[in-house]
């Protein structure tokens, strides 16, 4: 049955059966799927806006890096928008962001939101509500968002990049914990051992104890790589050259072109795998937002 004879079939008539339900279910969701990647677009939109404005960096990365290039647009079932900043151009739109995004949006940091926790940015549209089981217990603005994440330069991959990464990743789930976020506990004995040690630490000492971490990530780098710390693949997708990251690049996204990384065949394929242009379609297939009880 065709596109339109199946609007008019159910047009016509109220579902009855089982199946006609589910069918009606499946396209209303999908209906709110994409209603909510169009108002992720308007923030990512203004968030570009502000950066072209100031001359900051920002490449597209993540599973919006791969949809742009696989499908010049959203994963069909992709529900957020992921970008980073070289920490100098993130720690730069922080101060100026404020008075460019107006009373519509609200960037959201451990500094603007009390409640707010997590070792990378938002920018979250005023006036909507997104609902994500693992932060139900959180505080904080629940707004539409997109997420920017800061990329660090970092030492040359070896043991001692590795322990700043894996200490790092504690004090971000730490982090985590204390925004409300239902964490799964780690399975690691290390890990665990990290997390109770730090709990002893109140909130500042861990904000503290991050940036410390980042300085010395920073300072001990050979120039040659840059990390996501706040990522979420892990240390041996997150470290990667620092040219596959920096220089001129577009590709289309949702009829637009934006900023992404110089080389994004490396990185997609390191974070991804090589087939990531032909592997089926559950690749990245993560949710995040329950649609049915958020509002936008």
């Amino acid at each position: 049955m065709g596109e339109k004879c199946f609007e008019c079939f159910f047009s016509s008539r109220e579902p009855s059966s089982k199946y006609d339900k589910a069918i009606v279910g499946v396209k209303w969701m999908n209906e709110k799927l994409r209603k909510l990647q169009l108002c992720e677009l308007e923030i990512l939109k203004e968030f570009v806006r502000i950066c072209e404005k100031y001359a900051l960096k920002y490449y597209l990365t993540g599973g919006t890096l791969l949809g742009a290039a696989r499908h010049h647009g959203f994963i069909p079932w992709d529900d957020d928008i992921d970008v980073a900043m070289p920490r100098k151009d993130y720690d730069r739109f922080a101060e100026i962001c404020q008075q460019e995004l107006g009373k519509r949006y609200f960037y959201q940091s451990p500094e603007t939101d009390p409640y707010y926790f997590l070792p990378y940015a938002k920018i979250r549209k005023n006036g909507t509500t997104v609902y994500e089981e693992r932060f139900r217990l959180a505080r904080f603005h629940k707004g539409v968002f997109i997420d920017i994440f800061p990329l660090d330069f970092c030492p040359k991959p070896g043991l001692f990049c590795h322990f700043i990464f894996n200490v790092l990743a504690v004090v971000n789930y730490r982090c985590q914990v204390d925004s409300g976020e239902l964490g799964i506990p780690y399975k690691e004995l290390s890990g665990k051992i990290g997390y109770t040690i730090l709990r002893l630490f109140s909130k500042k000492q861990i904000q503290k104890l991050r940036k410390y971490l980042i300085n010395i990530s920073h300072c001990l780098s050979d120039g040659g790589h840059v990390v996501l710390y706040a990522g979420a693949y892990g240390y041996y997708r997150e470290v990667m050259p620092q040219e596959w990251y920096f220089g001129q690049n577009t590709m289309s996204f949702e009829g637009s072109m934006f900023s992404v990384p110089a080389y994004p065949d490396g990185l997609l394929s390191q974070v991804y795998g090589k087939d990531y242009m032909t592997a089926l379609e559950q690749l990245d297939e993560r949710r995040h937002i329950e649609l049915d009880k958020s509002t936008f």
